[in-house]
């Protein structure tokens, strides 16, 4: 996982290298341009320390979600502006493998409104417009389920904590993380007043997601913050609203 952020950061950093050594182009957007999107997306999800309420720990398996929203984009200067979303998106984390002596599948589940407010730098890419967005990204409970399943084996600890069904009620309403992104536009009609919008997203969670009395010792007697993080795409429409200041865009 640490080194799925690194990469990224990587990636961001030798973005920003090409911008401070290569020369400026034209910008294709213009100060004082507002425009809004509509984004659907994928991301691989994950929950940093396992919550396994003082029962064995399960291995961790593969996980994905979907997500879906839309949000606003503005453009204060040629180099930076802001940006505020909202998605419904899809979190949690799947495990499978050996649990007391039996081979056991537990699903969680996580239902969030997530509103990312984040500020945008642009970096070269000579064509079209690309920036990074970084900044506070809120997340929202709406529902969370747990599924589990076990054939066989020894007593748990704690079962109750194991029980299929909604858990809504063991995360806390509100998690906040920190949100980076990747974003670039791109032309498809030559009319430059709608454009298809790509963007890489990764957000990682600050705060603890469970709830006080669901905060339990794992089987050594330690616990570690529940966070959530995800990293995945999006992939959409973004149209402009106001008229350009000087620039075609």
């Amino acid at each position: 996982m640490k080194n799925i952020i690194i990469s990224l950061i990587s990636i961001l950093l030798m973005f920003h290298a090409l911008d401070v050594q290569a020369q400026r182009s034209r910008s294709l957007w213009a100060n004082h341009s507002l425009w809004v999107n509509g984004m659907v997306g994928a991301n691989s999800n994950w929950i940093i320390n396992q919550n396994a309420y003082g029962n064995q720990e399960i291995e961790y398996a593969p996980t994905f979600g979907l997500t879906a929203g839309g949000g606003v984009n503005y453009f204060n200067t040629r180099d930076w502006g802001y940006a505020g979303s909202v998605y419904v998106s899809k979190l949690g984390q799947n495990y499978s493998g050996w649990q007391a002596g039996a081979k056991a599948r537990r699903d969680v589940k996580l239902l969030y409104v997530e509103v990312p407010l984040l500020l945008m730098k642009q970096i070269l890419y000579r064509n079209y417009p690309t920036w990074v967005s970084f900044g506070p990204d809120i997340l929202i409970l709406m529902k969370a389920k747990q599924d589990y399943s076990r054939d066989g084996g020894v007593a748990l600890p704690n079962p109750e904590g194991m029980q299929s069904g909604d858990i809504t009620e063991r995360f806390n309403p509100v998690d906040i993380a920190l949100n980076v992104s990747l974003n670039r536009m791109i032309d498809f009609n030559n009319d430059r007043r709608k454009m298809f919008l790509f963007s890489i997203n990764s957000s990682i969670g600050l705060t603890d997601i469970n709830r006080v009395p669901w905060q339990i010792q794992n089987t050594h007697k330690e616990y570690g913050a529940g966070r959530n993080f995800y990293i995945g795409f999006k992939a959409g429409m973004i149209f402009k609203l106001s008229k350009s200041s000087g620039r075609r865009w």
